[in-house]
């Protein structure tokens, strides 16, 4: 469990439902194609190779969407199961058991045993069975296993999960051989602009880091700019500019023109918020009744893991302050609680 890597458990396990997934989608035509060509004549039809050849593959896709959906419901550890991955994530263990009731009211890992894998042999022909299940059970159970899945990588992917799975879902008739590779490299789909600018309002929104800063020049002039390097957009000012390629490597220049009203893109306020803290100053200067104290650390760290950067402070001593701050000379250092502001996010800005 703990060696595991999570990214490596969760690729793989959409790769296998991405498999399911698949196998329904070829189940489909393969069904539409044998009630093309069937008849009302029972004897034509069991001689016509053509059918009999389709009939076969139905059945026998048919019985592996049963294998696969009950192995994915094996509460097993090392297996690709969503009991794997709900542990691992400490998390949906209540959906993981839902599906696993699912599977078993219903059979499938008794069907599974009886007729397809892992076959069990009863001692006399008389306990031989054979387990039907509908169709429309399997489809809810492909449905059922595709929503989990979902869910999974929402909590791995984040607020992107979704808009990945409906791209995702524009290529399900699209076949790739194999299957799997195509749901394992959900991901790394291109996302439009458009999507892209509400997956980094929507990550901000749970408090995501989004924004790190960026060296550039704009309009010749050296400037650091608050990126996002993931999903390929840039801070400037108050709107939120989206880039055309991503993930975003390096940022040379912009170039504006400053007769231009601006680029276009998402406005944005920003979000500040007061924070109390302690640091040590040391005394500069000290002359004339004037002190300038500069801070020891110059970043200061915050409890979020970000920093703050520190200003010198300058101050005129009156009889208050020249009793509280004592006889201090250049060198002297002082500890102080201080207020600061900070940038702690963004939110859109209204119309």
């Amino acid at each position: 469990m703990k060696n595991t890597q999570l990214d490596n458990l969760v690729a793989n396990l959409r790769a296998e439902v991405g498999e399911v997934i698949t196998t329904w989608v070829v189940v489909r035509r393969l069904m539409a194609q044998e009630r093309d060509l069937s008849s009302q004549d029972i004897a034509k039809d069991m001689t016509d190779q053509d059918l009999v050849f389709v009939s076969v593959l139905v059945n026998k896709l048919g019985d592996e969407l049963v294998a696969r959906l009950s192995e994915l419901a094996e509460p097993k550890i090392g297996r690709l199961t969503f009991h794997f991955a709900a542990v691992k994530l400490g998390e949906l263990n209540d959906e993981v058991k839902a599906f696993g009731s699912f599977i078993s009211r219903n059979k499938f890992d008794e069907k599974r045993n009886c007729d397809i894998s892992h076959k069990e042999l009863p001692e006399r022909w008389s306990q031989h069975k054979h387990l039907h299940i509908p169709y429309r059970t399997v489809l809810r159970g492909v449905a059922y296993a595709s929503r989990l899945m979902k869910k999974i990588d929402r909590i791995a992917l984040g607020p992107a999960a979704k808009y990945l799975w409906q791209e995702m879902r524009k290529k399900r008739y699209s076949l790739v051989n194999p299957a799997g590779a195509a749901y394992m490299l959900l991901p790394y789909l291109n996302l439009s602009n458009e999507v892209r600018a509400k997956v980094i309002m929507e990550e901000m929104a749970e408090g995501r880091q989004v924004w790190s800063p960026m060296s550039t020049t704009i309009n010749g002039q050296q400037a650091t700019v608050p990126a996002c390097q993931t999903w390929g957009a840039i801070l400037l000012g108050d709107r939120i500019i989206v880039l055309d390629h991503y993930p975003l490597q390096q940022l040379s220049q912009i170039n504006m023109n400053p007769t231009d009203p601006g680029p276009t893109g998402i406005r944005v306020k920003s979000i500040y918020e007061h924070k109390e803290i302690t640091a040590k100053y040391q005394v500069a200067k000290a002359s004339n009744g004037k002190l300038l104290l500069v801070p020891i650390r110059r970043q200061h760290p915050l409890d979020n893991g970000a920093v703050t950067d520190l200003v010198d402070i300058g101050i005129n001593l009156d009889d208050k302050l020249s009793q509280d701050m004592r006889e201090m000379k250049v060198g002297d250092v002082k500890e102080l609680s201080l207020t600061v502001t900070v940038l702690s996010g963004y939110e859109v800005a209204p119309d």
